[in-house]
C-alpha cells in the first residue's frame, strides 16, 4: 500500500552512517595531527613556553569565535533552507565578518593588556600579534558553515582538516630545526589559517564570482544568529573557563602541565565533533517532529554508552603515557589528566545534544546548560583550586560537565514532551541495538546514501 504523502518520512537513525564515519575519521585525523603537535610543542618549549603558548593564543581564540556573532550557524541553517541562495548568502556572510573582525579586533588589543597576568606583560606583544587570528578564523568558519548546511561531506571533511595538516607540517619543520622560540610557534599558527583561508577560497571561488552581498541579508543572518551568538558565547565560556582561571590564577609552568592534561581530556573530541556536526546538519534538515526526536534520542543514547566505553579505557593508558610521550617535567598531568578523559564522556554527550537542538533552532538550551555547567564549574574552582591546585581544577570540570548534561537532556525531554528516561542510555535494549549496528556495520555503509 503506497505511502500518503503527509505521512512523515520513515528514518533509520544510526551513528555508523557514513556521513558520520566520515566526519569521525576526519576528526580522528585533526586530532591525530593535535596529538603529535601537542606532543612535539611540549617537548620543545617545556612547562613554561607551553603555558605561555596557551596564554598569547587564549584570548584571540575566544574573540574569534565571539566574532562569528552565531552567523556560522544561522549561515548553515539558511543554505539548508534556501540552497539556490547560497552564493549571495556566501558574499553577505564574508561581509559582515569582515566588519565583525575588525571590531573585535579592536576590543582585542584594548583587552589583552588588562587580562594578560602581571608576570608575563612581556608577551603582549606577541597577544596582540595573534589577533591576526580573528579575521582569519572568521573566515574560515563562515565558509565552512556552508559545506555543513548543504552536508556536501567529503567537501566539508577535507578543508576543516586542512587548517591542522598545514600546522602539523610547520610544526615538524620547527621541531627539525630544534628552534624553542616561541614567536615560531605562534607564526606557524597563524601561518596555516592563511593557507587554510586560500585553500577554502578556492573551494568556493564560484560563489565569490557569483553572489552578491546585500545589507538586508546580512542584517537577516545578523537577526538569525543572535541567539546563535548567544549559545557560542555560553561555549566558549563553558569550555575556556578553566583555562582562563589556571592561566590568570596559577604559573606559567602550571599552565602549560594542565595544557598537556587537558589533552587528553580532548581525546573524544572526535566523536563528539563528528556526531554533533552531523546531528545540527541532520536537524537543519528535517523538519517532522518525530524523526526529531528519533534522531535526538537514539544519537544521544548511542553515543553516550560509546564515550562512556572510551573514557574508561583512556583512563586506564594515561599513567602510561603521559610521561613517554611528553616527558618527566609533565608527570604532574597524570592525575588531572584521568579526571578530564572521564568527565570528557560527560562534555562529548552534551555537545551531540547541544548541537541537535541548535539544527532544530533550540540554542537557548544548550546556552542554559553552559550557563549553569560553568557557574558549577567556577564555584567548586573557588574551593577546590586552592587546597588540591590543578587536580582540583579537574574536578570541578567534571562537576560542571554533569550539571550542563543534567540541564540539556531535561530541555529536550520537555521540548519533545517526553520523559527524560528516553536519553538514558544503558537499558539493555539499547546496549543490544548498539553491537547490532556494530554487527552490521559494513553492509550499512555500503548501502547508505549519507
Amino acid at each position: 500500500m503506497p505511502v500518503p504523502a503527509s505521512a512523515p518520512r520513515p528514518i533509520h537513525p544510526m551513528i555508523f552512517s557514513r556521513a558520520n564515519l566520515g566526519t569521525f575519521f576526519t576528526s580522528l585525523a585533526i586530532q591525530a595531527c593535535g596529538v603529535v603537535t601537542g606532543i612535539l610543542t611540549a617537548r620543545i618549549l617545556g612547562p613554561s613556553g607551553r603555558g605561555e603558548l596557551a596564554t598569547v593564543l587564549l584570548w584571540p581564540i575566544i574573540l574569534s569565535n565571539l566574532g562569528l556573532m552565531g552567523c556560522n550557524w544561522a549561515l548553515a541553517r539558511g543554505v539548508a533552507e534556501n540552497p539556490g541562495t547560497e552564493p549571495d548568502q556566501v558574499c553577505s556572510a564574508i561581509a559582515v565578518g569582515l566588519a565583525a573582525s575588525f571590531a573585535y579586533s579592536m576590543l582585542g588589543y584594548f583587552l589583552i593588556p588588562l587580562v594578560l597576568p602581571a608576570d608575563r606583560a612581556g608577551l603582549l606583544p606577541l597577544a596582540r600579534l595573534c589577533l591576526l587570528l580573528i579575521p582569519l578564523d572568521i573566515f574560515n568558519q563562515t565558509l565552512l558553515a556552508i559545506e555543513h548546511g548543504r552536508m556536501r561531506w567529503r567537501r566539508f571533511n577535507v578543508v576543516r582538516g586542512s587548517f591542522y595538516l598545514f600546522y602539523l607540517i610547520l610544526i615538524c619543520l620547527i621541531w627539525a630545526g630544534r628552534e624553542a622560540q616561541l614567536q615560531r610557534f605562534v607564526w606557524a599558527f597563524l601561518a596555516s589559517q592563511v593557507l587554510a583561508v586560500l585553500l577554502r577560497l578556492w573551494v568556493q571561488r564560484k560563489s565569490f564570482a557569483n553572489g552578491r552581498p546585500s545589507m538586508a541579508q546580512g542584517r537577516r543572518l545578523l537577526r538569525s544568529g543572535l541567539p546563535y551568538w548567544g549559545a557560542t558565547a555560553g561555549n566558549l565560556f563553558a569550555l575556556q573557563i578553566d583555562t582562563v582561571l589556571v592561566v590568570s590564577l596559577m604559573s606559567a609552568e602550571a599552565a602549560g602541565i594542565y595544557a598537556v592534561a587537558s589533552a587528553f581530556g580532548n581525546a573524544q573530541f572526535s566523536l563528539g565533533d563528528a556526531l554533533g556536526i552531523t546531528s545540527f546538519a541532520a536537524l537543519s534538515n528535517e523538519k517532522d517532529a518525530r524523526n526529531q526526536r528519533i534522531i535526538l534520542t537514539e544519537t544521544f543514547r548511542q553515543s553516550t554508552l560509546l564515550s562512556a566505553g572510551l573514557a574508561l579505557l583512556l583512563s586506564c593508558l594515561i599513567p602510561f603515557v603521559v610521561t613517554p610521550f611528553f616527558g618527566t617535567a609533565f608527570s604532574q598531568a597524570t592525575l588531572p589528566a584521568v579526571i578530564l578523559a572521564l568527565s570528557a564522556a560527560l562534555t562529548a554527550s552534551g555537545n551531540i545534544l547541544n548541537q541537535g537542538l541548535r539544527g532544530a533552532g533550540r540554542p537557548y538550551a544548550g546556552l542554559a546548560g553552559q550557563l549553569i555547567g560553568s557557574a558549577v564549574l567556577a564555584l567548586a574552582a573557588v574551593l577546590l583550586l586552592k587546597p588540591f591546585g590543578l587536580v582540583g581544577m579537574a574536578w570541578a570540570v567534571a562537576l560542571g560537565a554533569a550539571a550542563q548534561i543534567t540541564v540539556l537532556v531535561a530541555s529536550a525531554a520537555n521540548w519533545l514532551r517526553i520523559s527524560p528516561l528516553h536519553f538514558w542510555p544503558f537499558g539493555a535494549g539499547n546496549i543490544r541495538n548498539f553491537f547490532q549496528q556494530v554487527a552490521a556495520l559494513r553492509p550499512r555503509i555500503l548501502r547508505s546514501p549519507a
